[in-house]
């Protein structure tokens, strides 16, 4: 039913999920998705409904309780059949105004449908009828809108959001890491100890984690709470190095703190969590100046950090109360394989070579030699780099491709490592039959 949705309708869904939850309903009706449209800020269904004098507040006070016990919002809600309905007539509506993905729009258009139920009857305490919100709704839909989230200022110059390269496929496929992402998503599920601490050696893929995670958002592939979130990444030891920021690291921190506070609807990955920031007023942790956002409705913390970093860290007891760590491994021998396989297509477009099969064999079997204290699969994808660097940086004949080899990919890692690493070895000839008439010291 969701495939046709996009990221704003998604989003919809899952705020409708949260109003049923708060509101003490054990399932999602027509009118818990007014409330999600009317908390959706700045789509072209908020706007209509704004204009009509639609007010969020007393549109949830009209909706009212039926359960006297709240039900946890992360249970997982089904849909009313007026629900149910709704979603199927704004496939309609979608294609009735000629779009090929259901919008937040289009599921507006769908609620003021005759015998939609609940919705309906909200609306109509507010005077407003079918005709208006559809009148309103074209209205919105005519005047240039964004359809990316507009982030406050700090926060989109700081960040890198990896919810919009995913749904450009930007992000490089995430192999091997599901149950790394379903281990984060429990944490981040948590009352308690709710901010996922990533521990791995560097190049093991903890930002890999947190480009699936991205994915699996976007795709709807995590818990109702998480639907519709924006994945930000942050490197803060990057800010603090950044000269156009030199001297201006607490205001800076103080200024993308307040934009977070005012946010909601993320999931921010915060690189080098634990790399110790040195300010004016005295050094702490990177992750420690996120304190005041750990309690944030809305707004969940995964943090990554190095093991070196992580055995150096001289616990906090209130940060380490709020901390999960999260082992990150390297990856299984056919996955390192398979990441390489996903890679290579990367760097032949990049570096316009070829790249054989064997060459990422070797690269797997000889990357801890190329870069001592590097994980898989990050230090055999800079091993293939460097080849294809090398490769393409030496003469080549007109009208061919430079090719990265096993040869190459060995003579590369051992060089680089100072080692004299050789390359398989040759096919022995067989040997000679022995003659009896010559005579041999054996």
């Amino acid at each position: 039913m969701f495939e046709k949705f996009n990221a704003g309708a998604r989003r919809v869904v899952g705020l409708a999920e949260e109003e049923a939850g708060a509101l003490g309903y054990s399932y999602v009706d027509s009118g818990h998705l007014l409330l999600a449209l009317l908390r959706d800020e700045d789509s072209p269904a908020q706007q209509a409904l704004a204009a009509l004098g639609v007010s969020l507040e007393l549109a949830r006070a009209r909706v009212g309780r039926l359960s006297e016990v709240p039900v946890p919002v992360h249970t997982p809600f089904p849909l009313s059949a007026r629900a149910r309905k709704v979603l199927e007539l704004s496939a309609e509506e979608a294609t009735k105004l000629g779009s090929v993905r259901i919008g937040p729009q289009h599921l507006l258009l769908a609620l003021v449908q005759p015998n939609t139920g609940q919705a309906m009857g909200v609306l109509q305490s507010f005077r407003v009828d079918g005709d208006q919100v559809r009148l309103q709704v074209l209205a919105a839909m005519t005047r240039p809108v964004d359809p990316r989230p507009v982030l406050p200022d700090w926060l989109s110059k700081l960040s890198l959001n990896l919810s919009l390269s995913a749904e450009d496929g930007r992000l490089g496929d995430v192999v091997g890491r599901r149950p790394d992402i379903d281990r984060v998503l429990q944490v981040l599920s948590r009352r308690a100890r709710n901010v996922a601490l990533l521990v791995g050696d560097p190049g093991v893929g903890k930002t890999s984690i947190a480009a699936g995670l991205a994915q699996a958002v976007v795709r709807r592939e995590v818990p109702s709470r998480f639907l519709g979130r924006s994945v930000l990444r942050l490197d803060i030891t990057a800010l603090f190095t950044d000269p156009r920021h030199h001297g201006r690291f607490t205001e800076v921190m103080a200024e993308l703190v307040g934009d977070i506070l005012r946010s909601s609807n993320l999931i921010l990955f915060l690189d080098n969590a634990l790399s110790v920031v040195r300010t004016r007023e005295g050094q702490a942790e990177a992750l420690a100046f996120f304190r005041p956002v750990f309690d944030v409705p809305g707004v969940s913390i995964v943090a990554a950090t190095g093991s070196a970093d992580h055995r150096r860290w001289e616990r906090d007891s209130g940060l380490d109360r709020r901390i999960q760590p999260v082992p990150v491994a390297e990856p299984a021998p056919e996955d390192v394989l398979q990441i390489l396989r996903s890679a290579r297509q990367r760097l032949i477009d990049h570096h316009e070579v070829e790249i054989t099969d064997e060459a990422l064999v070797a690269a797997a079997r000889l990357a801890h030699g190329y870069l001592p204290g590097h994980a898989l699969p990050g230090a055999a994808i800079d091993l293939l780099d460097e080849a294809s660097a090398q490769v393409r940086s030496g003469p080549v004949a007109p009208g061919t491709t430079p090719r990265v080899t096993e040869e190459l990919v060995t003579l590369t890692a051992g060089a680089s490592a100072a080692l004299p690493v050789a390359p398989r070895p040759p096919v022995l000839s067989p040997p000679v039959p022995h003659d009896p008439t010559v005579w041999s010291m054996s």
